[in-house]
């Protein structure tokens, strides 16, 4: 979580470092705006063909050029073009927001004309298109971009500790936030010279403040005394002409935070949306319909995958555990069988055999070379075709589409004081720490990324992790 601050007294040295920052992000943004373009006429000429299809009078031309440029206009400012530093999820809401907003406004205007009739399904139709066609081209443009290497603005990390050793290494895993740290600065004469995650440390905070090389700075010291902090906060605010700070907050909600003042007091606005009943309510109703949705289109699959489980080793189809459920009340999770009838005597040999795949196996939970599982599982768990019957478990109540891993009873311990927080909710069958660093991360760190979805929940981080788990399927990254 970072809080972005605006220096309207900045240096001339820093107003023309903003300048020519701009202009290096001006083929960026153009190339965005360039894409919403191409999907915005992409979704008229789709919302046309459809419309021919249903036999529907078509839009009329001038209607749609117009309105799509104000939903462009819009889009600007939101902060869109090119729009650095949101997190996907944020960048979602804007996009889904802003484009029923849009749709809305012309409707009303539909209806205030009198012209509402005979336009409303074509209406319907090119907003419904648009909200999909634009997001896809927007996340393709900016893979490009990525890939190329122009994507981004370069900031300077302040600090070069632990706090900013986290905010780079997942800054530079994820270059779509459009951060890009290329130097930092510590008071720490032991830290000059090395590097943080192969961003080197310059020297002392003095120098950043003599010689800034960014338009942008990072302060990431939040276990600094308060007027400490304060004094470097106004130093790298009079010095860069944006600064972004990690705040001493370290494992309260910010997903769900807004800045507010009180006078001339900062306040935080921190929202619990698992104690909100209608917030509960949507997530269930949008589990019920998209688990709905999912069975019937995946039916044709799931006969095969049974027929070929059947074929090859022969036993039950699905394999039934006992997992942990919402308030710790066990519930039978099914998967399509993937391993061998005597699985667990198989285990059982090999880590008594083997003490580096005992040692294996205790970190993650599952080993890489696993001799227990199928061939047909072994393909079933590369796509997660394994948890299809996991719907089952959604459409009765038991589990979420997205949620924390559901633990077996035995876990409960390790997981140490995290247990009440990740028994409030339902498990899911995907979740934040399959998207992010699915099978490779160590039980640890799962729990931690699963007590960081449930505080900072939120519709729009389901979806997102929704579309991240697959692009994860289709490429079968982590999963065996």
């Amino acid at each position: 979580m970072g809080v972005r601050v605006s220096s309207g007294t900045a240096p001339l040295e820093a107003a023309g470092r903003v300048t020519s920052a701009r202009l290096a992000g001006l083929p960026q943004a153009t190339a965005l705006l360039l894409g919403d373009v191409l999907g915005a006429w992409l979704a008229l000429l789709l919302a046309s063909w459809l419309l021919a299809l249903l036999g529907r009078p078509p839009l009329r031309p001038e209607e749609p050029l117009i309105w799509l440029g104000l939903w462009i206009l819009w889009r600007a400012y939101q902060g869109l073009y090119p729009g650095y530093g949101r997190s996907p999820q944020t960048e979602l809401r804007l996009h889904t927001v802003g484009t029923v907003q849009m749709a809305l406004a012309q409707l009303a205007a539909a209806f205030a004309t009198h012209r509402l009739a005979p336009s409303v399904t074509g209406l319907i139709l090119l907003w419904s298109s648009l909200l999909l066609v634009a997001l896809a081209f927007r996340y393709a443009v900016r893979a490009l971009l990525v890939r190329l290497g122009q994507y981004g603005r370069d900031i300077s990390v302040i600090g070069a500790g632990r706090t900013a050793t986290l905010t780079i290494a997942h800054l530079r895993a994820h270059p779509g936030y459009g951060l890009r740290p290329v130097v930092t600065y510590d008071d720490n004469p032991a830290l000059h010279g090395t590097s943080v995650h192969g961003v080197p440390v310059a020297g002392p905070i003095a120098l950043a403040l003599a010689t800034p090389l960014t338009e942008q700075a990072l302060i990431t010291i939040p276990g600094a005394r308060a007027e400490i902090q304060r004094q470097l906060v106004n130093s790298i605010y009079a010095a860069f002409p944006i600064t972004w700070v990690v705040p001493d907050l370290f494992g309260v909600p910010n997903q769900a935070l807004e800045t507010h003042n009180i006078g001339t007091i900062a306040s935080l606005e921190i929202r619990n949306n698992l104690k909100s009943g209608r917030a509960r309510l949507t997530k269930r109703v949008l589990d019920l319909l998209c688990a709905v949705i999912c069975t019937v289109l995946a039916l044709p699959l799931l006969a095969v995958i049974a027929v070929a489980i059947r074929l090859e080793s022969g036993g039950p189809v699905i394999y039934k555990a006992y997992r942990l459920g919402r308030h710790g009340e066990l519930f039978p999770c099914y998967k399509f069988r993937s391993m061998h009838e005597d699985a667990e005597e198989r285990l059982k040999t090999l880590l008594g055999e083997q003490p580096e795949l005992r040692h294996e196996y205790e970190t993650f939970h599952k080993l890489k070379q696993d001799p227990r599982v199928t061939r047909v599982g072994y393909l079933l768990r590369t796509t997660s075709l394994d948890e299809l019957p996991q719907l089952w478990n959604v459409l009765v109540g038991q589990m979420s589409l997205v949620g924390p891993r559901p633990y077996l009873p035995r876990e409960s311990q390790k997981i140490g004081g995290a247990i009440d927080t990740i028994l409030r909710v339902r498990p899911g069958m995907t979740g934040y720490w399959q998207v992010n660093d699915r099978s490779h991360s160590t039980f640890e760190q799962r729990v931690d990324m699963d007590q960081f979805y449930i505080a900072n929940w939120t519709p729009w981080l389901d979806a997102v992790i929704l579309m991240q788990t697959m692009r994860v399927v289709v490429r079968g990254k982590g999963a065996y």
